[in-house]
C-alpha cells in the first residue's frame, strides 16, 4: 500500500494526490499537523518538507521526485513523455511551476489567511489527528509567526508575489495559445504541476481539501483579478481531476 504523508491544504501534496488519482493507485493518507510535522518527516527523510510517499521499503519526498518514481513504477498514465525533448520541456515547466508558481501563491494565500485564526485554524488541522484542532488553536500565535518569517510573509512580499503570478499566468497564455495542453497533444506532468500550484487562487472541487466557506480581503480582490486567466486551469480540473 502507498502511504502518502502530507497536509490537505498543501499545493505540492496536490500535485501528488492527482498524480496518485490519475493513475488509479490505491493508497493512504497521513495527515500531519504544521511544526509537530517536523518530527515525523525527519524521522522519515532527510527534509522536513511534505509531502513524503512510502512505498514498500522506499522513501520518496518532494513532489517532482514522487511523480518521478510513480511513473517508473507503475506504467498506468504515464505523466512523464517518452519523446526527450517533450520529456525535457516538462520537466522545464515544472521546475518553473515548482520555483515560480507554488511559492508567490503560498505566500499570497497565507499573507491573508494568517490574520484570521479561525479559518486557519480549520484548514491546518482538517482531517489530522483528533486533538490537532486544539493543538493548532493553542500555537496559532506562534506557529503564525514562524510560518511568516520561514516564507517571508509582508506586505512588500505579498505585493512581489502578486507580479510574480501575473508573469506565471501570461507565460501560461503565450505558451497555451489555442492548445489544450503545454506540452505536445497530451496531459502531462507539466499541465498538472502548474494547475496544482495555481489551485487555490480558483479553489477548485476535488482538491483534496474543504475549502473556506468565504475568503477575506485582500486575498479575495487578488483571487477575482486572477479569475479570467484560470479558465484553463478549472478546465484541467474539471476533465482530468
Amino acid at each position: 500500500m502507498l502511504k502518502l504523508y502530507q497536509f490537505p491544504v498543501s499545493h505540492y501534496c496536490e500535485k501528488v494526490r492527482w498524480a496518485l488519482e490519475l493513475k488509479d493507485l490505491p493508497y493512504r493518507k497521513v495527515n500531519l499537523l504544521p511544526g509537530p510535522h517536523v518530527k515525523k518527516a525527519k524521522a522519515l527523510a532527510s527534509r522536513s518538507e511534505l509531502p513524503i510517499l512510502e512505498h514498500k521499503s522506499h522513501i520518496v519526498q518532494g513532489s517532482r521526485e514522487i511523480i518521478t518514481y510513480l511513473d517508473n513504477q507503475f506504467s498506468r498514465r504515464q505523466l512523464t513523455p517518452e519523446h526527450p525533448d517533450a520529456r525535457k520541456l516538462a520537466m522545464a515547466w515544472e521546475s518553473y511551476a515548482d520555483r515560480e508558481i507554488g511559492p508567490p501563491v503560498r505566500l499570497l494565500w497565507y499573507h491573508t489567511m494568517l490574520e484570521h485564526k479561525d479559518i486557519s485554524v480549520r484548514m491546518l488541522s482538517q482531517d489530522g489527528p483528533w486533538y490537532g484542532n486544539m493543538m493548532v488553536k493553542f500555537a496559532y500565535p506562534r506557529m503564525a509567526e514562524a510560518m511568516r518569517e520561514m516564507m517571508n510573509i509582508n506586505d512588500d512580499t505579498a505585493r512581489q508575489a502578486v507580479g510574480q503570478i501575473e508573469v506565471a499566468l501570461n507565460n501560461i497564455q503565450e505558451t497555451l495559445g489555442d492548445n489544450e495542453f503545454l506540452v505536445a497533444d497530451t496531459f502531462t506532468r507539466a499541465d498538472l504541476a502548474v494547475a496544482s500550484l495555481l489551485a487555490p487562487l480558483l479553489m477548485p472541487k476535488g482538491y483534496g481539501s474543504i475549502w473556506p466557506e468565504t475568503i477575506p480581503q485582500p486575498l479575495l480582490g487578488h483571487m477575482t483579478d486572477f479569475n479570467s486567466r484560470l479558465g484553463w486551469v478549472e478546465h484541467l480540473y474539471s476533465n482530468f481531476r
